[in-house]
């Protein structure tokens, strides 16, 4: 006599243990991405702290924290911008085992231009603000802070192509995509902020931000 031991009454069913292992696999596989979750953010804190530790100095500077003053891309301060594209620098010239030093200052500085650019009128033979405020950026970052020759052309070229000559160093490169990646989040949460939640000035606290100070 014959027995079918994977149909009961026209079911199919398993072994007991082969649905040990599958549990036990499922199970495995989980605490692997739980795991892989926890050890990212570990890691994303410890790049956190480490970044801050090494901006600091900068962040603390007069001319730095007169950034605050200025909109940038709607509910994003240009402070708020230059530190969100100075921490994204350092994480992936970090990452790709670049000059994360020189990606963290110079995306700080990258557009040090000092003035409400929604507000700008070109002068006299000068261009619009998306072509001009690279070069006015490098001179106030030469101007108030000593800066490398590569953090110069990451600052110079960091709207390239706009800016005509290409990127001298990998770490400009870099500098050009993150800094329009964050372009494009910032104005995307803008968005959805108006257009979803009515919320034309939410406050938050950011990387050296005093209390109330838009990012």
């Amino acid at each position: 006599m014959s027995v079918k031991i994977n149909s009961y009454k026209g079911r199919s069913i398993r072994p007991v243990y082969k649905e040990r292992i599958k549990k036990d696999e499922y199970s495995n596989a989980i605490d692997r991405i739980c795991n892989r979750y926890k050890l990212g953010h570990i890691k994303q804190n410890e790049s956190g702290r480490e970044y801050k530790n090494r901006m600091n100095k900068l962040f603390s500077d007069d001319v730095i924290q007169s950034m605050k003053k200025y909109s940038h891309h709607g509910r994003t301060s240009l402070f708020g911008h230059s530190v969100h594209v100075s921490y994204y620098n350092y994480l992936v010239c970090k990452k790709l085992h670049l000059d994360e030093k020189a990606g963290a200052k110079a995306g700080l500085l990258h557009d040090l231009f000092l003035y409400d650019w929604h507000k700008y009128s070109p002068g006299k033979g000068e261009r619009l603000h998306g072509f001009e405020h690279p070069t006015k950026a490098l001179k106030n970052a030469g101007k108030y802070f000593d800066i490398t020759e590569k953090e110069g052309d990451m600052i110079a070229k960091h709207m390239f192509p706009l800016t005509v000559t290409p990127p001298k160093y990998k770490e400009t490169f870099v500098i050009v995509l993150v800094d329009k990646f964050c372009s494009f989040n910032e104005v995307l949460d803008d968005f959805i902020h108006r257009k979803f939640c009515g919320a034309k000035d939410t406050r938050i606290k950011w990387f050296g931000a005093s209390k109330g100070e838009k990012r």
